[in-house]
């Protein structure tokens, strides 16, 4: 999807950011722009209007951010892509990406930065993996599982629409890495680039976002992705 098909809620308890950002999205094309004052009213928003995009701030007075997505999240009904924007650090991205947010912005942004999240957000994914990243990683993982079936295979790697999560015994940094993943029953390797966003040397666990996807496994994730149609934009399990 485009900006110019889109329909867009940007939630916000300072009024003035929410001119300014819905400003910069109707200057960059979007079809529809509506906002709202917190997590409340966006709820009752939602439920009246159709909305392919949810711009949101994190700390808002009555429904804050994470309670609006917690909340959409226990609904049952499809969500939106969600974009989170704050001025603070205090929230777990490993919960947020399992619940499908799909961006984090630190305020205050600029106009190409928040749009260009957006656009990414709303992008076709067979077009967003296709281009390999600028910056060849530094890091890489190998991972050989079974099934894609958590009930067949207890240490499977796990799909979300946007990445997945799998067991990593290294220790890896956040940011860039290459990965190979083989999946023995589909008799499928799925090779490309992407970003740790999130780790866990506890339960020895990553959460990898896609960026480049090599074919013929592109092709095939993208109907896998389909046919399990995953909430999450990162698996946190």
């Amino acid at each position: 999807m485009v900006l110019s098909d889109a329909n867009i809620l940007v939630v916000d308890d300072e009024p003035e950011l929410l001119d300014i950002y819905a400003e910069w999205l109707a200057r960059a094309g979007c079809k529809s722009v509506k906002t709202a004052k917190d997590g409340d009213a966006a709820l009752a928003a939602i439920a009246e209007w159709p909305i392919d995009m949810l711009l949101t701030d994190v700390r808002m007075p009555v429904m804050d951010g994470v309670t609006l997505v917690r909340s959409l999240a226990k609904s049952g009904k499809p969500i939106p892509s969600v974009v989170f924007i704050s001025g603070f650090g205090d929230v777990d991205k490993r919960e947020m990406y399992a619940l499908g947010v799909g961006a984090f912005l630190v305020k205050p942004c600029q106009r190409e930065e928040l749009v260009g999240a957006i656009e990414n957000a709303l992008a076709d994914r067979s077009t967003l993996w296709n281009t390999p990243l600028k910056l060849v990683p530094r890091q890489s993982i190998v991972i050989e599982v079974d099934h894609l079936d958590e009930t067949l295979c207890p240490k499977s790697l796990q799909l979300g629409n946007s990445g997945f999560s799998a067991f990593e015994n290294r220790t890896l940094g956040l940011g860039n890495v290459a990965f190979q993943c083989d999946i023995a029953s589909d008799q499928q390797r799925i090779s490309g680039q992407g970003y740790v966003r999130w780790n866990s040397q506890m339960e020895r666990k990553i959460g990898v976002e896609f960026a480049f996807i090599e074919e013929p496994g592109r092709t095939w994730l993208l109907g896998e992705i389909k046919a399990r149609n995953p909430r999450s934009f990162i698996p946190g399990s």
